[in-house]
């Protein structure tokens, strides 16, 4: 059965269909399980919860999917799975960041005048800096995506959120010299754009 009657079908609920698709794209959720593999141990975090997440993740990307935006599926897949992975990881380690916050108060006065706050602190820790760093960021994201071919944003988002080569390839269905060409010509209008 063709990926596009498969997708239908699991947007009626079919449940066969469902587990077709699960079966062949499952391998992003273990790719992506293993990544952050370390991180998810570090911080304590149970792996079931994340697997959880990961699974609703990817059901999610199923009944949201849209064909017409030029992106595959399984780039669709991935960039869900690995944002709800990540949001799982930073709930987490925002509730650590709290404890350890609790134990040394950035507003206690350690020296003479002098906060914890004042002596760490630098422009970077400022709200608007930030900001202003953010918007860039986005504004610069924006030019780019628009830039590029449908081959060339999927891979371009698949770097952006941290996948190598070979974990793209795999994605992709495209060859390592492939990805390695779309890589140089993204590189290339990047820093075209960059320069102007």
């Amino acid at each position: 059965m063709e990926e596009e009657e498969l997708l239908k079908l699991a947007l009626e609920n079919n449940e066969e269909a469902k587990n077709e698709i699960y079966e062949k794209y499952k391998y992003i959720i273990d790719i992506l399980m293993k990544k952050y593999r370390n991180i998810i141990s570090q911080l304590g975090i149970d792996k079931n919860e994340v697997e959880q997440e990961a699974l609703y993740a990817f059901s999610d990307a199923l009944h949201s999917f849209k064909e017409e935006k030029n992106v595959k599926l399984s780039t669709f897949i991935s960039v869900c799975v690995d944002r709800r992975i990540k949001k799982v990881i930073k709930k987490y380690s925002g509730e650590k960041a709290k404890l350890l916050n609790s134990f040394y108060s950035l507003d206690y006065d350690y020296e003479e005048g002098m906060t914890l706050k004042d002596m760490i602190s630098d422009e970077k820790t400022d709200p608007l800096y930030n900001l202003t760093l953010k918007e860039d960021y986005e504004e610069l994201i924006t030019k780019i995506e628009k830039s590029l071919s449908s081959n060339e944003l999927e891979i371009f988002k698949l770097i952006k959120n941290g996948f190598d080569r070979s974990t793209i390839s795999l994605i992709t269905g495209k060859n390592d010299k492939q990805v390695d060409n779309a890589r140089e010509r993204l590189k290339n209008k990047i820093r075209d754009i960059i320069k102007d």
